[in-house]
């Protein structure tokens, strides 16, 4: 019989927290509301019943980051707080936002748009393999993913072709794989590409 916990097919994988028993904790973010649920032990609930300690944790990380602080500024304070959890955790994965015991494991690879502002933040990081993309890479692959030949996403990103090889060199290199096809599959497997 197969294995079926490898990378390619962890997207496939339930969320966790998602089946009863399971006493991880996944937060994950709608995406045309910009709400945050919690799925622990089976159940379903609304950001604002978040146990203490981990909302502890996330208030910490949002206090850490003068950066997301100014950019929610504009909202009422328990507003901001689930728009940072929003793009910090808004993906529902296979891998839980918070242990058992209610623990930070890792935050989420979750693009809430095209042009997500939240990139700039300090506590936010897209990462392939647990490396960390630039905002230009982020850029790149996204363009890559499209249908565009190489030489509109050169007069997109205002560069040469030339240099837009040098970068798919680099991102290849980076995601540890030979083609645009291995790379746009692994960047959607990791949750870049979304």
């Amino acid at each position: 019989m197969k294995d079926k916990s490898t990378t390619l097919n962890r997207i496939h994988q339930l969320p966790a927290g998602v089946m009863p028993g399971d006493k991880s904790t996944e937060l994950f973010g709608c995406i045309q509301t910009r709400k945050v649920y919690i799925l622990h032990n089976g159940t379903n609930k609304p950001f604002n019943d978040l146990p203490q300690n981990i909302k502890k944790q996330i208030v910490d990380q949002y206090l850490k980051d003068d950066v997301a602080q100014k950019d929610l500024a504009h909202l009422k304070t328990k507003e901001a707080l689930e728009q940072f959890a929003f793009c910090i955790y808004g993906a529902a994965d296979s891998t839980p936002d918070f242990s058992e015991t209610g623990e930070f494991i890792s935050d989420d690879n979750f693009m809430c748009s095209n042009n997500c502002h939240c990139l700039k933040w300090k506590t936010k990081n897209i990462t392939v393999d647990g490396n960390i993309l630039t905002m230009r890479q982020i850029q790149i692959v996204q363009l890559l993913a499209t249908d565009l030949p190489d030489k509109i996403i050169a007069h997109e990103l205002n560069i040469t072709e030339s240099t837009l090889n040098t970068h798919k060199a680099k991102l290849f290199e980076k995601f540890n794989v030979q083609s645009k096809n291995g790379l746009i599959r692994k960047a959607i497997n990791q949750k870049i590409i979304q």
